[in-house]
């Protein structure tokens, strides 16, 4: 019995988050960059997807469509951010009427992940130390100079999603004796990744579906082993599709 598809495509936010990584791509807009993130999005398209799924909170799934028709009609101003830069232009492309809002960002009474931060780096400076240097630091790179369509590919590498992942264990082991500083972070994030799991399950029910999912690349590995291990949907890594130039 064939089963629905999906592929998770990890990109950097091309807008200011409170991420731990904020990448500066340079000028967006510029001819060049333009034509970097259009590879991007010719790649994406050869997975025929017929269901595209954004970063973007369920609740305004409304106003994210009213903004793509906007956008279907040339009436909207595209803004730096990856929704509009590539979410947008490839649902155009493949004449969707829709797109998809899965998100989910509420609050469990759980730290954010700078004040783990902040605890650790005066509380167990060494784990804080390893953090730093082993993950945040390699990530914390301009963009300028690079190909948006080759970090996009480099997102979405093995090594690169298992790295993220590496990361959120670390963050896991903030703590001592019965404060578990990190884990309280770690737990949203689960949760939150777990409902963004949940919404692509409900959006992709068909044998024939093909759901395409554009997100920040640490939620790769976790969405990933989630759809997979569920046993109800066939799951493709982004690189099959993205061009390793």
């Amino acid at each position: 019995m064939p089963k629905p598809q999906v592929m998770i495509v990890g990109t950097f936010h091309m807008r200011h988050t409170t991420d731990l990584v904020a990448p500066d791509a340079g000028s967006v807009f510029s001819a060049a960059k333009q034509r970097e993130i259009k590879k991007v999005i010719d790649s994406l398209e050869q997975f025929k997807p017929n269901r595209i799924a954004v970063e973007v909170i369920k609740e305004d799934n409304q106003i994210l469509n009213e903004e793509y028709q906007k956008y279907i009609h040339e009436d909207l101003e595209a803004e730096v951010n990856e929704v509009h830069q590539i979410g947008f232009p490839l649902a155009k492309l493949l004449g969707h009427s829709e797109v998809y809002a899965v998100d989910w960002m509420g609050t469990v009474g759980n730290r954010g992940i700078g004040n783990v931060l902040k605890w650790a780096e005066f509380n167990q400076p060494d784990l804080y130390e390893y953090i730093e240097e082993a993950y945040l630091s390699k990530e914390k790179t301009e963009l300028k100079d690079k190909r948006i369509d080759r970090h996009v590919y480099d997102c979405n590498r093995e090594e690169s999603v298992k790295k993220e992942h590496e990361l959120n264990l670390a963050i896991a082991r903030i703590g001592k004796d019965k404060e578990y500083i990190g884990i309280d972070w770690v737990r949203w994030w689960y949760q939150r990744n777990l409902i963004i799991y949940s919404n692509i399950a409900e959006i992709t029910k068909q044998p024939t579906d093909r759901t395409l999912m554009i997100v920040g690349h640490a939620h790769v590995h976790i969405l990933s082993q989630l759809l997979k291990e569920s046993g109800c949907f066939d799951v493709f890594p982004a690189t099959d599709y993205l061009q390793k130039t």
